[in-house]
């Protein structure tokens, strides 16, 4: 029976990141440059990103996901680069590392706002170590689907923003042109990744000197998967203490909360309740931050809430 379980949960989960296919987060509203490659415009200081998620908690091998991001404006211009490393787990023995470079530019669309223009690139390193579940089924090892697999992928995206001190609005495919760097059958067969496509818009309200509202909507679509969208809501206080809720499609509720340590360095925490069947299985998903902002010698170093 165990060995029967584990074989179900792996196949459940294979079929899971192949239809999802690149890890979600729930705070991508600080971390934007996973989505949008021309988020990094937005930003007048440098910004370092680190974020683990522990997705299904209860579950084992569920996914477990680590990234890390950087971007900077170059001096005085109006381009922006930065790079992005990360580590996907799912399942006990699939495993996706690897690291992508962006590059932004913007241009001055009325008064206060803008319009970037931004690409990614860069290599990933996919492995599924299938012979692991020998042990449970000693019947597939001659069998070819559960032969391990290491593929180096390489990857290229876009996407366009609009943004101003209070609104932003963008539409990107980080994962538009992702193929195997490997022989034509494995770069057309089960390891090739589908374009993934996302809409995202928010804005930012000053209720008062103390408290600001920011809601904002995340919508994602990879062909042959039914449409997702993330609905968020947030309060800032006292320009200390995040608070909010989202709600995923198909997934969860979330719950968020950060605080800024200082003006520029800023911790987060959200868990996600699965309204799915799924919620009798697992015991929600965590999920941490830590930002660090530094200035940037002829920028002005203010605070940005997206």
């Amino acid at each position: 029976m165990k060995a029967i379980v584990i074989l179900l949960l792996t196949v459940v989960l294979s079929i899971t990141v192949r239809a999802q296919q690149q890890a979600m987060y729930t705070q991508y509203m600080f971390n934007n440059q996973a989505i949008n490659p021309a988020y990094s415009a937005m930003e007048e200081s440098l910004r370092v990103t680190a974020l683990s998620r522990m997705q299904w908690t209860g579950f084992k091998g569920a996914p477990r996901t680590q990234a890390l991001s950087i971007h900077s404006p170059i001096g005085e211009t109006d381009t922006f680069i930065g790079g992005i490393l990360t580590d996907d787990r799912a399942g006990e023995v699939l495993k996706e590392t690897g690291g992508y470079f962006t590059l932004a530019q913007r241009v001055e669309v009325g008064e206060e706002g803008y319009l970037a223009v931004g690409f990614n690139g860069g290599l990933s390193n996919f492995r599924g170590d299938y012979s692991q579940l020998y042990a449970q089924s000693p019947e597939s090892v001659n069998d070819p689907v559960f032969q391990n697999t290491s593929v180096i992928r390489g990857n290229f995206g876009a996407g366009v923003m609009y943004f101003t001190p209070k609104f932003y609005m963008g539409i990107s495919s980080p994962y538009f042109y992702q193929r195997s760097i490997a022989s034509a059958d494995k770069a057309e067969g089960s390891l090739r990744n589908k374009p993934h496509y996302y809409f995202q818009a928010g804005t930012l309200w000053d209720v008062s000197y103390d408290f600001k509202y920011k809601p904002g909507i995340l919508v994602k679509y990879v062909n042959g998967s039914p449409v997702q969208f993330d609905v968020s809501s947030s309060i800032l206080l006292m320009e200390k203490f995040w608070l909010g809720a989202s709600y995923r499609s198909m997934d969860s509720f979330n719950f968020m909360a950060s605080f800024f340590v200082t003006p520029d360095v800023q911790f987060g925490y959200s868990y996600d309740m699965a309204h799915t069947e799924l919620r009798g299985y697992q015991r929600g998903s965590h999920e941490v931050m830590l930002k660090f902002r530094f200035a940037v010698r002829g920028r002005n170093h203010l605070a940005c809430y997206f």
